[in-house]
């Protein structure tokens, strides 16, 4: 599919016209952005019935020891980031998406209550369900409790999609890089997390990324890894820093390019997530 038809395609003519339930998950079955939708009535998620896309927060506690990186960014760092990958989603795919307010690029540094497009934690998978796309960022090092293993098991399982990033500060370790891999091995199994090859799809759904795969930013390039539900493409791990590129629209830390191949990646990983 070309950028051009892609610009011609109306936001009636790609929502969702019919809805797919996976387990207690409801997605939309349509080839691009879903429109989420409950299997019961309930005012906290009033946001999945109004915007065609949302993309919550993982909210996670950060583990300080030895090795772990010196800056202060934890899990709701940057949120300007987020608002320029969502902007320039709704202004591509022509999808309403919920917005963020008072983010630029860089700024703030944290996100202030209630700024983020939603925010989840594993703790409850009755909650967390409702989501089709989760994102999660950090610097350090985490870990899951078994309960949150099991829910992250289950909301995968039953059709759900987890980006994973890592923040690196100043060029630092891959410190959430560690603690994700280790985790999603822990949870899904030794050898579970499998790398992502330049031809996969979702690295020229929408733009073609297959000859570079996915962007470099700063940190340890691992390249791209992901966990696999079938031939499904569940969970997305980078060791590459794209949010933070997400967040230089203005090229401050890096050049116009860079922001524009992470943007891309980060769209061509929504539109793959609601539509598989």
């Amino acid at each position: 599919m070309t950028m051009e038809n892609i610009k011609q395609i109306t936001r009636r003519a790609f929502l969702k016209t019919a809805t797919k339930f996976v387990g207690g998950l409801a997605f939309a079955s349509g080839k691009l952005c879903a429109v989420a939708r409950a299997t019961e009535p309930d005012k906290q998620i009033d946001d999945l019935e109004l915007y065609d896309f949302v993309m919550p927060r993982v909210r996670f506690t950060p583990l300080r020891k030895k090795g772990s990186g010196q800056g202060p960014d934890t899990w709701n760092v940057r949120p300007g980031g987020d608002a320029n990958l969502l902007n320039r989603l709704s202004a591509v795919i022509r999808c309403r998406t919920k917005p963020i307010t008072g983010a630029n690029n860089w700024q703030p540094q944290w996100a202030q209550e209630g700024q983020l497009n939603g925010v989840v934690t594993f703790d409850s998978l009755d909650y967390v369900k409702k989501y089709p796309f989760l994102f999660m960022t950090g610097e350090n090092y985490f870990q899951f409790t078994n309960e949150q293993k099991y829910n992250l098991k289950e909301y995968i399982n039953r059709g759900g999609f987890l980006l994973m990033d890592d923040c690196v500060v100043n060029n630092g370790g891959d410190f959430f890089y560690q603690s994700a891999f280790k985790m999603l091995e822990e949870t899904f199994g030794k050898n579970s997390v499998k790398p992502i090859s330049n031809e996969h799809e979702v690295f020229h759904n929408v733009y073609d990324l297959s000859d570079i795969g996915l962007p470099y930013l700063k940190g340890q390039n691992h390249g791209a890894r992901g966990i696999f539900v079938g031939e499904r493409l569940a969970v997305f791990l980078s060791s590459n820093d794209i949010h933070c590129g997400w967040c230089d629209s203005r090229a401050q830390e890096w050049n116009i390019n860079k922001f524009e191949k992470a943007i891309e990646m980060g769209i061509n990983i929504i539109m793959y997530a609601m539509s598989h």
